[in-house]
């Protein structure tokens, strides 16, 4: 027994000593030789082998090669596929007899590759040495293999990649991406032990840093499910996982996520698609229980936080169509859509409403800047919200329900509830980003409203006040502000009650028009007119806005009116025939109240209009206007027909006075004046 003991022993020390020495005794030309040929014959690629080949077969197989190259294609841009500086492998033997691989190390030092898509979709991978002929179906089989070799445990020694590089083309589509520095660690003590990988690249000259690890090696292999956990840091974007997972048989998750982005509008950018200029799309936070596979993907009990603009609810998004989709339902703190508008800054280059004194007449408050809704392209969206604030321009609008769709580049808001200064509403905007000219619609009726307040953040018209009731429907489009105004469109009707045009007293101003005409709003002195009615309907036009039934009730006036406001170049053209009235009585809107009937004329920039009476249209009945001023109560209106009647005495009927005629004019008869002539010297005609 000891004899043939000691006969094996030396068997294996000879084995050993011939595995040991035969890379010492073939010359390193042979392996390099042997090696191109194979190569050549599995690739039809030439490979290069500039430095030594190591290689060493016990206790470990292992090789070490150095400077390493391998032919690309030759249609490529690049001449080789891929170098790399050294490659060190280390793989131990004995552990393979007992279905254990346990790779000592495997080292990559300075490797390039080039990936590259050829025009008719051909891949630089595909090699000529002939496509692999297609394989039958394998049947489903346990972890022993047809040897019955059982692959029991798998682990890692030193894996790594040192300052690697990529570089993807896509000549059918345009893609292409560059990685650089790429270093890469991994740690597998087992496949019962956690793994572990951790590394850096530059993309795009920003640095990326992640790690990863898994809790159950062993679960992935077999397609099962096993904790894991993931991070991304970087100055655009940090991103964090720590859930499950399952690689196989259709990819799943489930866990909790963490997106932070200091600047979409900059990340954006750094992924190639860069947003339209603006201020919005800034900080955007994310957080929640996510789950999903493949390109849908859930969020339940999230925590959004984009633009100072925070929301909570669901969320679901889907990237597998030709643009992302997302779907959620959301209670959002405050929207502010100012800040997804271009040059949002209200009253940077306008003029004031009601404030300029210029009477210029002149377009400053549109601007010509473009309006570029491309931005809406970018997703399609079906959101619920609900609200406590909501700012449109300067317009500020309180607690709220709406739907928003946003479909190839047009979103629809449609306002189901509407807390708008002290009144409540629904409406719908439109508006349509799909084309190169923004598009808008909008319908919104309205009721119990604050007028003051919502027209000076509307159009910054102070000058109204009383409770509103409103419904309109316009539709625009154009590619500035100007042009959007310029082609508006649509109807209307308005209703103010129990108000004051404020600032304006206006049966002063019929008494200052008598006089000449004046011109701006201070010409009706600084006291209010009140009312208790005011409104009519409006039609649109190419940004002309018709008004032929404005009717307004007061206690000493009553106001009919007919006219245009010209909505680009910013001015008014109006017909007012505001009555005197003689009495308080019939307030309520008889049509016989008796008053003096005044026509005005209201011309000009609406921020400083021009008032003249029109005497025009008085002379056409000077009789009828006589016949008014009959009709008033009280010595004001016996004091106005004196006027104009030349200084006869209201009542007398014309009847001659029978004193003593026995002065120079004796006998002489006194000419009655003519209305018209009388009415012109009256308006200082």
């Amino acid at each position: 027994m000891s004899r043939l003991i000691a006969i094996l022993v030396g068997i294996l020390v000879l084995l050993v000593a011939v595995v040991v020495a035969v890379p010492l005794l073939v010359p390193t030309s042979v392996y390099k030789e042997r090696i191109v040929s194979l190569v050549k014959a599995q690739t039809g690629r030439d490979l290069a082998i500039g430095g030594d080949v190591g290689l060493s077969f016990f206790p470990r197989l292992a090789v070490k090669v150095e400077n390493v190259s391998l032919s690309n294609a030759a249609w490529a841009k690049d001449r080789d596929m891929a170098t790399m500086g050294e490659m060190r492998a280390a793989l131990k033997i004995m552990p393979l007899l007992h279905g254990d691989v346990q790779i000592d190390s495997f080292v990559l030092v300075d490797p390039v590759i080039h990936l590259e898509v050829k025009a008719d979709g051909t891949p630089n991978w595909q090699f000529d040495g002939g496509k692999p002929a297609a394989q039958p179906a394998a049947p489903a089989t346990s972890e022993k293999s047809a040897s019955g070799a059982t692959l029991r445990q798998v682990s890692l020694g030193d894996v790594s990649i040192k300052n690697g590089s990529a570089t993807y083309r896509n000549q059918k589509t345009g893609a292409s991406l560059a990685f650089e520095k790429v270093n890469l660690d991994l740690a597998l003590p087992s496949l019962d032990d956690p793994f572990s990988a951790d590394g850096s690249l530059v993309w795009n000259n920003e640095e990326l840093s992640f790690d990863l690890s898994a809790a159950r090696p062993r679960a992935l292999t077999e397609g099962g499910e096993t904790p894991f956990e993931f991070a991304l840091k970087s100055s655009k974007i940090n991103a964090t996982y720590k859930g499950s997972i399952r690689p196989l048989d259709g990819a799943q998750f489930a866990g909790g996520v963490k997106l932070d982005v200091g600047s979409v509008r900059n990340l954006a950018a750094w992924l190639g698609n860069a947003l339209p200029a603006g201020n919005g799309f800034g900080p955007l936070a994310i957080e929640g229980k996510a789950s999903g596979g493949g390109n849908t993907y859930s969020f339940n009990e999230a925590k959004i936080a984009l633009d100072g603009m925070n929301a909570t609810g669901s969320l679901a998004v889907d990237t597998g169509g030709q643009k992302p989709f997302v779907k959620g339902k959301l209670a959002v703190d405050r929207i502010d859509t100012n800040v997804y508008l271009e040059n949002s800054d209200s009253g940077s280059s306008s003029t004031s409403v009601g404030n300029s004194g210029s009477g210029s007449g002149t377009d400053q408050g549109w601007s010509n800047e473009p309006i570029d809704l491309s931005g809406l392209r970018a997703a399609n969206a079906d959101f619920t919200f609900s609200t406590r604030e909501l700012y449109v321009k300067k317009i500020k609008i309180g607690e709220s329900a709406l739907a928003l769709k946003l479909n190839n580049g047009v979103m629809t808001v449609d306002l189901t509830k509407l807390a708008l200064y002290d009144g409540t509403g629904n409406g719908k905007l439109t508006l349509d980003g799909s084309q190169r000219a923004a598009q808008a619609t909008a319908a919104f009726s309205i009721s119990g409203v604050s007028a003051e307040p919502l027209l000076t953040d509307a159009a910054d018209f102070k000058r109204l006040e009383g409770k509103t009731a409103l419904s309109f429907a316009v539709q625009t489009a154009g590619q500035s502000q100007r042009a959007m105004v310029q082609n508006l469109g649509g109807k209307g009707d308005v209703k103010f009650t129990n108000g004051a045009i404020k600032g304006v007293n206006i049966a002063q101003l019929a008494r200052n028009v008598l006089q000449g005409s004046v011109t701006g709003w201070q010409s009706g002195g600084s006291q209010d007119t009140d009312f208790s009615e005011l409104g009519g309907t409006f039609t649109i036009d190419k940004g002309i806005l018709t008004n032929n039934d404005l009717q307004m009730l007061s206690p000493l006036i009553r106001l009919a009116g007919a006219g245009t406001v010209d909505l680009p170049n910013r001015t008014l053209n109006y017909h007012l025939t505001p009555k005197l009235a003689a009495t308080l009585e019939g307030q309520g809107g008889a049509a016989d109240t008796k008053g003096l009937e005044i026509p005005l004329i209201i011309e000009g920039p609406w921020s400083a209009p021009h008032f003249r009476p029109d005497l025009q249209s008085m002379l056409k009945n000077p009789q009828a206007t006589i016949d008014q001023v009959k009709g008033l109560k009280g010595e004001g209106g016996k004091e106005l027909l004196k006027g104009l009647l030349g200084g006869s005495k209201a009542g007398t009927s014309g009847e001659t006075g029978t004193g003593d005629t026995s002065g120079t004019d004796a006998g002489k008869t006194e000419e009655k004046p003519k209305p018209a002539d009388q009415l012109k010297k009256l308006f200082g005609g």
